[in-house]
């Protein structure tokens, strides 16, 4: 049996019609980008967001977002990486 495809580590378009929506900024829900309530107990709670017309919104692949679970380009910046004996700078 195949293993499934990992997902991009970058942006994840997600066409959403007007309206509210609320997020899942955990990683638990059942119902994929959507909050299902089950970041109870977690400290996280929904990301909420209000479209006036039918938009597309990229959602975060790589999960190192600062606004996950909307993507803020975090996937394309270089990880900085310091010497252990440079703690100071």
């Amino acid at each position: 049996m195949a293993e499934p495809a990992p997902p991009p580590a970058g942006p994840i378009p997600l066409e959403l019609p007007a309206g509210v929506h609320q997020l899942c900024s955990c990683g638990r829900s059942r119902h994929g980008w959507f909050c299902d309530g089950a970041h109870l107990g977690t400290g996280r709670l929904f990301r909420e967001l209000r479209l006036e017309q039918a938009s597309t919104v990229m959602v975060c692949g790589c999960g190192h977002s600062h606004r996950y679970p909307l993507c803020d380009g975090s996937h394309a910046k270089p990880a900085v990486s310091r010497r252990w004996w440079k703690w100071w700078a």
